[in-house]
């Protein structure tokens, strides 16, 4: 089978000007009236087919071929003389000078002879058939999309797989990754960082605790935003944490554990400042020195945008933070009294989101159009995010940008931002390594294919077959008959305001794939799948960017598995690369504690 996206056909008719070109500029001596004859006879019987094809067609005075031997169909593959030329005034290619299909015609027109033998010559050119080594059509690999094979399929979602043991005894014991671009480059970002970190608690023991981060970042507009957020949105919240562990008086290397609201105003603290360095001390520094130089890389990461999803979990306190700017989610997956249950830690911060609609709303009291279709000012889907700084900045200064330096139009009815903050919303919760309990987080890509229930279902699934848990004994799974469904899932989410997936479900019944070494790879192929189709997941996997971005968004799944370590506690403990489910090639050097 193979599946091929056909673009809309371009030469189904020619108009009776372009056939006027045709007969002063191409058809010179070189060629003769025998391989294409155009007469007035003809011509009057091209405008009478035109009017027959009105209804296919609506520009004016197209007519069809015809020729000696009969009508000469152009359909979409079939190359007639002129086809792919592109004339002017000054400069085009005679039929006798047309450049070689390929570097072994040594600068001849490439000849193509009718398989029937009847005579016919066909002169083609096109961007692929440039002489130049390095053509437009090879540069962009521009190709007929054909359906791939399952080693292609797996290869390339594999192709940006990750995973990592831990090492340090702390509850935390792996962590997988899988990315899957739409966009190029993808628009997606992510990162992750241990920092072990001494501690004095509350009865003067000295310990220490490993603080465990874990970023996903779904730009938009771009990937500049994101980017920068990969690079130093921990670093940000690293440094503002320091402010408020306040050092020990008896040991200058030891501090005191704060409480918990104050290490949420440090999180706050840090995607604030942080993005108001990207927004407001870039652009304020841009136009002050006027520095067109350095113009793409400080506005750059302010005209794009991005969200943010950032878990940051405390080993000592056993606590798990998750601070959300836009729509990216994070939900746990738990086992307790014989029951999977899942968490949503996270709420998506969009313009269907009722308690968004009604902040920005209160804000903006006099505006009527402040959420339009779901959208701030009918234009932005998330509520909160990182640069945007067309709903952030005044009209006067986006003017200022757009007139010294490049920028986009202001929104419509923008009237009195900023109408868009990077302040996250943060969720704290207990973890239970003993629980089995594991952290989902992703882009929103991968929950408009998925329902929080079937994502934790699916690990479930793989955590069985990778025996890190042993499966459930059921009536089911005695005879069988439930060996390819998923197991019951219970949300126990109290807020279920946030997005369902979009895709049909229609036929699916459950069913899964399962065959991946790395649990994110599972979940990006599964949510493909429709519901356990290999046809579905090949279909989609085989559309070219950029236009599989009208079918499916970037994809970047972080799954952390907490859990007790057998050996203990070991504070020199190290990451390890998980070389099964890897199949990036990575650099085994690059984790670093």
């Amino acid at each position: 089978m193979v599946f091929v996206l056909a673009a809309r056909p371009r030469l189904l008719y020619v108009s009776s000007r372009q056939l006027h070109s045709f007969n002063k500029r191409l058809l010179s001596k070189t060629v003769s009236t025998k391989l294409l004859n155009i007469s007035n006879s003809s011509t009057n019987n091209r405008n009478n087919s035109n009017n027959s094809n009105k209804n296919r067609n609506n520009s004016s005075n197209y007519t069809s071929f015809k020729g000696r031997n009969g009508s000469v169909a152009l359909v979409s593959g079939v190359i007639i003389v002129g086809s792919y030329i592109t004339f002017s005034s000054s400069n085009y290619y005679n039929l006798d000078t047309l450049p070689s299909h390929n570097g072994n015609n040594n600068g001849n027109p490439r000849l193509l002879t009718a398989a029937a033998n009847d005579g016919k010559k066909y002169f083609s050119t096109s961007t692929s058939s440039m002489h130049q080594k390095n053509s437009i059509s090879q540069q962009q690999h521009k190709e007929g999309v054909f359906l791939l094979n399952e080693e292609q399929v797996s290869a390339k979602l594999r192709q940006f797989e990750e995973s990592y043991f831990v090492h340090r005894g702390r509850g935390v014991t792996r962590y997988d990754i899988c990315q899957l671009p739409s966009n190029s480059p993808i628009e997606d970002d992510r990162a992750e960082e241990i920092v072990q970190v001494p501690i004095l608690q509350e009865n003067n023991i000295k310990t220490s605790t490993d603080w465990m981060f874990f970023g996903v970042f779904d730009g938009h507009g771009g990937w500049t935003t994101s980017s920068k957020l990969r690079d130093q949105l921990i670093g940000y919240i690293i440094h503002e944490l320091g402010t408020i562990f306040k050092t020990a008086s008896t040991e200058e290397n030891l501090r005191y554990v704060p409480n918990s609201a104050t290490i949420d105003q440090a999180i706050k603290n840090g995607f604030l400042k942080l993005d108001h360095e990207l927004v407001n001390k870039n652009i304020e520094k841009l136009l002050n020195d006027n520095n067109k130089a350095k113009a793409a890389e400080l506005l750059m990461p302010a005209l794009s945008g991005s969200c943010a999803l950032l878990s940051f979990y405390d080993t000592n306190s056993k606590t798990l933070k998750v601070a959300v700017t836009g729509d990216s989610r994070a939900i746990l997956g738990s086992f307790k009294d014989n029951q999977w249950t899942v968490r949503q830690l996270s709420i998506d911060q969009t313009g269907s989101n009722p308690t968004e609609v009604a902040r920005i709303i209160s804000e903006h009291p006099d505006e009527s159009k402040v959420i339009r279709n779901g959208r701030v000012l009918g234009s932005l889907e998330p509520t909160r995010a990182f640069g945007d700084c067309r709903y952030k900045l005044p009209a006067s200064i986006q003017e200022r940008i757009y007139k010294q330096f490049f920028g986009k139009r202001l929104p419509n009815h923008l009237q009195s931002p900023p109408y868009v903050t990077a302040e996250p919303v943060i969720t704290t919760t207990k973890i239970n390594p003993e629980n089995n309990d594991f952290l989902v987080m992703a882009s929103d890509g991968l929950y408009e294919m998925l329902t929080n229930e079937e994502i934790v279902g699916l690990v479930v699934k793989w955590m069985e077959k990778e025996k890190v848990i042993k499966p459930q004994k059921s009536f089911w799974n005695v005879f069988g008959s439930n060996e390819n469904k998923l197991p019951e899932v219970s949300d126990v989410t109290n807020d279920k305001s946030s997005k369902k997936p979009i895709r049909k479900t229609k036929g699916s019944n459950g069913a899964f794939l399962l065959e991946d070494r790395n649990v994110s790879t599972h979940l990006i192929r599964n949510a493909l799948s429709n519901g356990g189709s290999k046809e579905q997941t090949t279909m989609l996997i085989s559309i070219p960017n950029p236009v599989s971005r009208r079918y499916r968004d970037d994809l970047t799944v972080t799954v952390v598995f907490f859990g007790e370590d057998v050996h203990g506690e070991n504070e020199a403990g190290k990451l390890e690369i998980n070389a099964n489910a890897t199949a990036g090639g990575i650099d085994s050097s690059k984790p670093k504690l």
